[in-house]
């Protein structure tokens, strides 16, 4: 009973497969057709079961059979059958055995090729939309140049994109290490995660402890809590990306490297071990290294980032992208404000020729503040110029960065350490971002600021 139970699944399993199933015997009569092959075959079945795949070829329901192939060299053929009214499959014969090696039955299954044509379609339709939004993020993220060092920088960030490890990002201030955070999360696995991030300079240790961990508090009988989630809860399945992570105070520095060795971490005010899945990406414009040999960051926490370190060039070092990002944000400013100009070749030589101390954030400025004082339909070298030297050549906080005379050096001293902090202070417009770029600490940044205003 058991037996005829079992039969009755298989049989209702077969018939009801949107494979077509043709079962024939060892001399190509057939014995079995499920209603799929009836359907896609156009079969009569009272016409078909007994009859041998050499008549039907003969009657014209299909033009070769896999079953006969099958017969003739006694291994699995697969080949492309044309059947009525143009239909086109592909039919798979398999050989079945007995114990004296012959052919004993024959089992073909088939696909309308137009159908698999049609899903194959619909794969590289998905496959080139996909590959449309990344070369989009791969343009919009200033990575998408020429120049051998922005190569060399964009096929790193891809292959440690699918690594799903942590990542220090480094690099000088404007170089574009937050979108480089970013490309290496859309790129990775946890592409359809969060991305979070959380600037690191912080005057409350507090703060930002609360901010990336989250915290605790109990009731004084114990009874009722309150928890408030930080970052990484947010950025649990995807990424958290902490920026100017060398201010980081060493008490969360530690935090942060028990949180990356074991997958969980403690809120501010708790004492329960919390699980979370986010990935790490640390950026900096400070030398790790060096601050972690003088004991000023944790260098187990440094060897834990420094896995697959990412160092972006500076904008010095990438001349050949100049002309193709100044470009670029043209077509950004000529959509923000509703024009059309284009840079002249005179102007993107002026371009091409400057340092830029700020990188990108100084070329995106000077490009906006040059767009705006362009009446024109043409940006000239003149206005690009201007923009970035002054037009007071006297202004120190512009241009090169010089002594006045032959003077003591104390005083050369001075005059060119108040120059570079004004310099740096008008590029990036904070004094958290100059302190950055300078290598030094925001409250110098500020004192020498505050003693030449004075």
């Amino acid at each position: 009973m058991k037996k005829t139970t079992d039969d009755n699944i298989y049989k209702t399993i077969v018939e009801n497969l949107g494979v077509e199933i043709f079962v024939s015997d060892g001399e190509g009569n057939v014995m079995f057709v499920n209603p799929a092959s009836i359907e896609i075959n156009e079969l009569d079945v009272d016409n078909v079961v007994g009859r041998n795949v050499k008549d039907l070829i003969d009657d014209g329901y299909f033009t070769e059979s896999s079953t006969i192939q099958v017969l003739k060299e006694k291994k699995t053929v697969s080949l492309l059958q044309n059947l009525r009214h143009d239909k086109r499959v592909v039919a798979t014969g398999v050989p079945i055995f007995n114990d004296k090696g012959e052919v004993d039955m024959v089992i073909t299954t088939s696909q309308d090729i137009d159908v698999v044509n049609e899903l194959l379609e619909t794969l590289h339709a998905k496959e080139k939309e996909i590959d449309l939004l990344r070369r989009q993020l791969q343009k919009n993220s200033g990575f998408d140049v020429d120049d051998p060092a922005s190569i060399k920088v964009k096929t790193a960030m891809e292959m440690v994109a699918s690594l799903d490890m942590p990542i220090l990002i480094s690099g000088e201030s404007g170089t574009g290490k937050h979108v480089a955070a970013r490309y290496i999360h859309y790129f990775g696995k946890r592409r359809d995660g969060h991305f979070i991030t959380v600037n690191c300079i912080s005057a409350d240790p507090d703060f930002l402890e609360q901010e990336i961990f989250g915290r605790e508090s109990h009731s004084e009988d114990g009874k009722s809590e309150v928890i408030v989630q930080g970052k990484l809860d947010m950025a649990d399945g995807g990424t958290l990306a902490l920026n100017n992570i060398s201010y980081m105070p060493p008490r969360i520095q530690g935090k942060l490297f028990e949180y990356i060795d074991t997958g969980k971490f403690t809120r501010a005010g708790g004492s329960r071990e919390v699980n979370s899945s986010a990935r790490i990406i640390a950026m900096t414009g400070m030398d790790l290294k060096a601050l972690s040999e003088t004991g000023m960051f944790m260098k187990a926490l440094y060897y834990k980032l420094n896995t697959a370190p990412i160092v972006i060039p500076p904008l010095r070092h990438r001349v050949k992208d100049i002309p193709y990002l100044a470009n670029q944000y043209v077509s950004r400013y000529n959509d923000k404000y509703k024009a059309k100009k284009i840079l002249n070749k005179d102007a993107l030589g002026k371009l091409a020729s400057h340092s830029w101390p700020g990188n990108l954030i100084e070329l995106d400025q000077t490009i906006e503040s040059a767009y705006i004082m362009t009446d024109g339909p043409v940006i000239k070298g003149e206005t690009i110029y201007n923009v970035i030297h002054g037009s007071d050549e006297q202004d120190g906080s512009k241009g090169s960065v010089y002594c006045e005379d032959i003077i003591p050096l104390k005083e050369a001293k001075h005059q060119l350490e108040e120059q570079l902090v004004r310099r740096a202070y008008g590029v990036y417009k904070t004094t958290a971002k100059a302190a950055e770029a300078l290598g030094v600490n925001q409250s110098t940044v500020s004192r020498i600021l505050n003693k030449y205003d004075t």
